[in-house]
C-alpha cells in the first residue's frame, strides 16, 4: 500500500530569505483584549437577570445545594400577542393585558401556565421538617445575596387555594431588601404546602421561577395569632 503524502508536503524547502517579523503595537493588543462598553453592559445585564431574583425566606424554603437557589427553572418564548422586548414596565403591561385577553379560552391562572414548566417545586425541597405558619401572616420574599428588588407577576397558593396574586410586584411591593406579602392562612387546616410562582419579563424569553416551601403546620395553641 502506497503511503499517503502529508497534507503539508510541498516539495523541497524554499530558499527565499526569511521575512522580518514586526511586533504588534501594544495598544492594538489592548484594544483586541479589552471588552467594549456594550459587551460589558450586556454581560452585566445577563448576570443580573440570572442571579438577581430572590427566594421565599419566610416560611423558609430550602433548596438543592447543587443549584443556584435564585436561578430560573425554565424559559418560555413569548407566545401571546403583543410586544415583549421593550422596557420592563412596558413588558409587564403587555403581558398582563395579553394574559387577561386569553383567560376565557386559555390559562385561567398564572399557576396553570407555569406549573408544567420545569421540575415540580422548582429547585426547592419538600423532604425537610415542616415550618410554622408566620405569626404575622406575612410571606417574606428577598434576595439575601444581592438585595435586589422584586420581579413582576407572582402568585401564592396554599395547596389548591390561591391566597395571593399581584400583577406588578416590582411597583406594588418595592421594599428592599425584603418584601412582606400579606397572606390569609385560614385555609391551611392542620398542614398545607405553600407554593410561590413568579415570572420575569425582562425580554421576550420569559423566565419561570417556582418555589414550594415545605409542609406548613398550624400551631395547636389556642392563643396562637393564626388560629
Amino acid at each position: 500500500m502506497a503511503a499517503c503524502p502529508s497534507k503539508f508536503s510541498h516539495g523541497p524547502p524554499s530558499r527565499r530569505p526569511p521575512r522580518s517579523i514586526r511586533p504588534i503595537p501594544r495598544s492594538t493588543v489592548q484594544r483586541k483584549l479589552m471588552p467594549s462598553p456594550a459587551s460589558f453592559a450586556v454581560a452585566t445585564i445577563f448576570a443580573t437577570m440570572v442571579a438577581g431574583h430572590g427566594i421565599m425566606s419566610v416560611p423558609k424554603a430550602e433548596f438543592d445545594p447543587t443549584v443556584m437557589r435564585t436561578t430560573y427553572v425554565a424559559t418560555i418564548q413569548a407566545n401571546f400577542p403583543g410586544k415583549f422586548n421593550d422596557s420592563p414596565d412596558k413588558n409587564v403591561a403587555a403581558f398582563n393585558k395579553a394574559f387577561r385577553d386569553q383567560q376565557a379560552t386559555g390559562f385561567k391562572t398564572l399557576r396553570a401556565m407555569l406549573d408544567p414548566q420545569g421540575p415540580d417545586c422548582g429547585y426547592s425541597k419538600l423532604d425537610v421538617p415542616a415550618k410554622p405558619i408566620p405569626s404575622d401572616g406575612n410571606v417574606v420574599w428577598q434576595n439575601p445575596d444581592s438585595g435586589e428588588g422584586f420581579v413582576p407577576s407572582h402568585t401564592i397558593w396554599l395547596d389548591n387555594t390561591r391566597v395571593f396574586q399581584n400583577d406588578d410586584c416590582a411597583t406594588n411591593f418595592a421594599e428592599k431588601p425584603a418584601a412582606h406579602l400579606p397572606v390569609d392562612f385560614a385555609s391551611c387546616i392542620g398542614s398545607c404546602t405553600i407554593r410561590f410562582y413568579w415570572i420575569a419579563l425582562h425580554q421576550d424569553l420569559w423566565q419561570v421561577y417556582s418555589t414550594s416551601s415545605l409542609q406548613l403546620c398550624r400551631s395547636t395553641n389556642a392563643n396562637d395569632a393564626m388560629e
